[in-house]
């Protein structure tokens, strides 16, 4: 582990060395002071001229980073005119999606409000607004709402009526729907955005992090393209992204990012309370991952709270180690099932039996997935606990055989 003093020393390539030094220049702890020279004697010990540049577009892409990367690169001197233009076209092109994105968030979050339905937005453009105070620097492609449970058919039929249709939502039996998931997709024709509803951030078998009542009470009203909307409290958005981002094993620099943006973005608030409310909802080893992974990576300060807590739990910096390995590996490529299944299953708080209860969990409980698979009618649903394991195993080993597309691929996709 890492204290603000120096890139890991897990082998990276140029591109993705220089990906970090840009990164590490957005973080206010990293001395970005220096930033100006940067690309001057490779100062970074990056020669400018040797990088493949469609690599590194490539790379800052596929992990949601490339509004930040760009925001650095075009002050370097040195680098090519063929390698900003491409970068400056697909950060205005991002940019011209987000502003599309928020003013469709405000106008969903207004359909909603009028029939007395609140949803707080996450993730997307407040996201953004809240981490980076600019729309422009994050890359997403849909709005993130929670509703609560007992408004979600509410809310799911009022999407209807804006024109999105839902990807598995059963509008007959909405009770079977809101019961075995905590969310669904919806879709509008024609439009490159989705909306994801939520009645419940996580599956009941990764149930961490922030949930209830608590998170309503504590919700803030920020502005977006003119709407106020509803957003997770600081606190709360720091936990959010420290589960939702162990979740999916930390696959991508811009969870780590986004991450640290929002931890900092606390300043000087209750550093104590924090860590208390992770250890009572069970994501205190994963805000601490998060924390080691910003500090290798990003060149982040720990504070000596956080730092205390680390030294105690020789998981965390074995997890930090792991997920830095397997970063950039196959980065325009899905992410390695060590990183979707074993990051998740070592960062929970419990012992053996609340592993056991996760795995289980996520090997028998039907998901979005299950149901997309294949259309079963509603009496016949119990058998998608049984289809599931055997899609799971359909679906991972044809990852190991086919060459199956990352789905963060195109540079203007969303981290999951």
């Amino acid at each position: 582990m890492k204290n603000g003093d120096g890139i890991t020393g897990a082998a990276f390539s140029l591109e993705e060395r220089l990906i970090l030094n840009c990164l590490r220049c957005d973080t206010a702890a990293a001395g970005a002071a220096d930033c100006g020279s940067r690309g001057r004697a490779g100062e970074w010990g990056v020669e400018i001229d040797l990088i493949d540049w469609n690599r590194l577009i490539l790379t800052a892409g596929s992990h949601g980073v490339l509004p930040l990367v760009y925001r650095q690169l075009k002050a370097i001197d040195g680098v090519p005119t063929s390698a900003i233009a491409p970068l400056r076209a697909e950060f205005y092109g991002n940019t011209l999606n987000n502003i599309h994105v928020a003013r469709e968030l405000g106008r969903v979050s207004g359909l909603l409000s009028a029939r007395g339905i609140p949803a707080i937005a996450f993730k997307g453009p407040v996201l953004a607004l809240q981490a980076w105070g600019n729309v422009a620097l994050r890359q997403f492609n849909d709005l993130d709402l929670l509703v609560r449970p007992a408004q979600a058919a509410d809310a799911a039929e009022v999407l209807i009526a804006a024109g999105y249709w839902p990807l598995t939502y059963d509008r007959q039996h909405p009770e079977i729907s809101i019961a075995r998931r905590c969310e669904d997709e919806f879709v509008r024709p024609g439009s490159p955005w989705t909306v994801d509803l939520h009645w419940e951030f996580n599956p009941v078998y990764f149930a961490y992090g922030p949930s209830g009542a608590e998170v309503w009470d504590r919700a803030i009203s920020i502005s977006v393209e003119g709407a106020e909307v509803l957003t997770l409290a600081p606190d709360d958005l720091v936990l959010f992204l420290a589960v939702h981002a162990t979740k999916h094993g930390w696959i991508n620099l811009g969870g780590i990012c986004d991450f640290d943006a929002a931890l900092r973005a606390r300043k000087d608030a209750d550093l104590p309370a924090l860590v208390d409310a992770a250890r009572r909802t069970g994501s205190l080893r994963m805000l601490l991952l998060g924390t080691v992974l910003a500090a290798d990576l990003l060149g982040a300060l720990i504070p000596p709270l956080l730092a205390r807590a680390i030294q105690q739990d020789a998981t965390v910096t074995s997890l930090a180690a792991g997920v830095e390995r397997r970063l950039f590996v196959n980065a325009d490529k899905r992410a390695p099932l060590t990183s979707e299944w074993m990051v998740p299953t070592r960062a929970i708080d419990g012992g053996a039996r609340e592993r056991m209860r996760y795995v289980a969990g996520r090997v028998f409980k039907p998901d979005t997935d299950d149901f997309g698979f294949i259309r079963l009618p509603p009496a016949l649903h119990p058998l998608y606990y049984a289809l599931r394991p055997f899609r799971l195993v359909w679906q991972q080993g044809r990852r190991a055989f086919v060459d199956v597309p990352h789905p963060l691929k195109r540079l203007r996709g969303a981290p999951p």
